[in-house]
């Protein structure tokens, strides 16, 4: 009986052979790349996130009524019926206004200001046209 030889593989044979990989050298690859995609999506999230919280706060900041457009006002004071200061009351808010200087007050108030002024004229008017009616009765009625 012959007797087989053991020959050394050629290197056909060793290169038609797949190399040993380590699996802990492939593993720790893979999570390598796992944790750089992560810490990329991460950063882009935070950005993103970033932007939405100054886009929610820029129109807010927009929004905020600066406050009643403020007037100068002058109320007329005498010595005798004109010399208090005038009280306002706007839906709760009351205001006090000094008599013979010159205010600043929100336009709204001047507003109620000018409407009562208004209403005292009718008034007076109305008192006027009355008294005449009156008179002119009473002089046909020979009283």
């Amino acid at each position: 009986m012959a007797k087989k030889d053991p020959t050394p593989a050629t290197n056909e044979q060793e290169a038609n052979t797949t190399p040993q990989v380590d699996p802990n050298a492939e593993a720790e690859k893979i999570l390598a790349e796992a944790r750089a995609k992560a810490a990329e999506i991460v950063a882009a999230a935070q950005e993103e996130a970033k932007a939405t919280v100054e886009a929610a706060k820029a129109p807010a900041e927009e929004e905020k009524p600066a406050g009643p457009k403020m007037v100068t006002i002058r109320l007329f004071k005498d010595g005798e019926r004109y010399k208090d200061d005038v009280d306002v009351a706007v839906n709760g808010v009351n205001y006090r206004i000094k008599r013979g200087e010159n205010v600043q007050v929100p336009d709204f108030v001047a507003e109620v200001l000018e409407r009562s002024m208004q209403q005292d004229a009718a008034t007076a008017a109305l008192i006027e046209r009355k008294a005449a009616e009156y008179e002119a009765e009473a002089k046909a009625r020979n009283l």
